[in-house]
């Protein structure tokens, strides 16, 4: 119970972090981070920790990657970024589907085998890898903070935005994937071999 406690609280603090970073409002990497840290560890300390959103898993997998892919189009993004209560609803929003999500692949649910759940986290990351590698391989700045100051950190608003590109990318697909191996490895090792 202390473990679970520990996860949650663990959960929790970062979450905070994430939800109330001054950084985020300046630079589209911060707010990516912030992102990150929702959707890739925040989230997942959560649902081990005890925190339980879940719906269908094929339903918080759409909710999941529809939430995500919407906060990441440049006009809902900016439209968000502009309040401070907006930019918390969307922040909240990203970690409720992201709760969501990681209820159905890691809680569990009779319906589906380790197998499919690794399925479902290696899919939800390639769609969600889509902004950050059009963030990262874009010309010009598309996604750029209204109160944007990557002049002060020594970037152009381009090196921001790839920035948080790589952020979203890389890092996010580290925490997925090695998901995914797990399940997938568990899977592997329920399975009977062949007779033959």
């Amino acid at each position: 119970m202390r473990r679970l406690s520990a996860l949650v609280a663990a959960g929790a603090a970062l979450a905070g972090v994430a939800l109330l970073s001054q950084l985020g409002e300046i630079l589209f990497s911060a707010h990516m981070a912030q992102h990150l840290l929702l959707i890739a560890v925040a989230a997942p300390l959560l649902v081990l920790g005890g925190v339980d959103l879940r719906i269908s898993p094929p339903a918080g997998w759409t909710l999941f990657v529809a939430v995500f892919l919407f906060w990441h189009w440049p006009a809902a993004f900016q439209w968000a970024a502009r309040r401070p209560l907006t930019e918390l609803m969307e922040l909240g929003s990203i970690l409720a589907a992201a709760t969501a999500f990681w209820s159905g692949v890691l809680l569990g649910d009779v319906r589906l085998n380790d197998g499919a759940r690794a399925l479902m986290v290696m899919t939800a990351a390639v769609l969600t890898d889509l902004p950050g590698v059009v963030m990262l391989f874009a010309p010009r700045a598309i996604c750029v903070m209204p109160r944007e100051d990557a002049a002060h950190f020594g970037l152009s608003p381009l090196q921001d935005q790839q920035i948080g590109g790589l952020l979203m990318w890389v890092p996010a697909n580290l925490v997925f994937f090695g998901i995914a191996t797990f399940l997938f490895a568990r899977w592997i090792g329920a399975v009977k071999p062949c007779p033959f």
